[in-house]
């Protein structure tokens, strides 16, 4: 009777034993261990995505390695060090878990009623009434800007040229600049500040303040080219931007203050659903 539960037992335990290899033989590749905490290879191959040569995949993936390790650890220490006071987050948890259920809720009530249309009259409307909130701390400039070789022979008649607003002369400068020109950009269409003129100009050049009006220009070279800026509209500091400037940031103005409406109600109709429904329960000290 022993010899055969000794034979079944080493049946059972065989099998196990081939279950647990067949088991562990399914397990994804492991990259790091840390005590019972496991990376695995699956982990990181989305971060491997898009890397052009092995060095840098094998450095990523030694970088990932690092963070992941040093969280662990310090996740050890904090579990070691920290007293059993400090250690409970239950609260915190639970604080957090309602704020973001709380938060997702409303994101999906904002964005099952918002009215994302906005009409060109309303944007007007808010600009036409917040002025003042507005107000350039930079001027801006409407500007046609020229990049040519020191010895173009083209360059003194783009310079005669530049600066005219006559359409005969407009459209001989572009014909020019076209064929000559390293760069021309016409920025008569948007709105430049100072910064961003800059950019187009050499380094360490202060020459944006000789086009700080209307009718300015910049006329400068460095060591291979001569830059050429023709100021063809100005708005100085302290007056108010134009609509065109700041209309997509009124856009999301308004979208603000709709979003901010409807969590408004969404906090009348929950409390009015509270009472209604006798859900909420207010305790009065008892009178002496």
């Amino acid at each position: 009777m022993k010899k055969w539960i000794v034979i079944l037992l080493c049946l059972i335990t065989l099998g196990s034993c081939r279950h647990l290899k067949r088991w562990f033989g399914n397990e994804p590749e492991r990259i790091a261990q840390i005590g019972k905490d496991i990376l695995y290879k699956k982990d990181v191959e989305g971060l491997l995505q898009g890397m052009l040569s092995p060095d840098d995949s094998i450095n990523l993936v030694n970088h990932y390695i690092d963070i992941w390790a040093i969280d662990n650890l310090l996740l050890k220490k904090a579990e070691h060090e920290l007293s059993k006071e400090e250690k409970d987050v239950e609260q915190e948890l639970a604080d957090y878990r309602k704020s973001l259920l709380v938060f997702r809720y409303q994101k999906k009530y904002v964005e099952e009623r918002i009215d994302t249309l906005i009409k060109p009259e309303e944007i007007l409307t808010y600009y036409n009434e917040n002025r003042e909130f507005f107000l350039l701390e930079d001027p801006l400039f409407k500007a046609r800007f020229i990049k040519m070789r020191l010895h173009s022979p083209y360059l003194p008649m783009i310079r005669n040229i530049y600066r005219s607003n006559t359409l005969e002369d407009l459209t001989q400068l572009e014909r020019l600049c076209e064929s000559s020109a390293e760069i021309y950009t016409d920025y008569t269409g948007k709105w430049l500040s100072a910064l961003e003129l800059a950019q187009d100009l050499p380094d360490g050049t202060n020459a944006g303040q000789q086009a700080l009006r209307s009718d300015g220009y910049i006329d400068i070279r460095d060591s291979l080219y001569t830059y050429l800026v023709s100021v063809t509209a100005f708005i100085p500091t302290g007056d108010p931007a134009p609509l065109e400037h700041i209309e997509a940031s009124i856009r999301q103005i308004i979208l603000s203050k709709r979003k901010q409406n409807l969590l408004k109600d969404l906090d009348r109709e929950v409390l009015k659903e509270g009472w209604n429904k006798q859900m909420i329960k207010i305790y009065k000290k008892d009178e002496d």
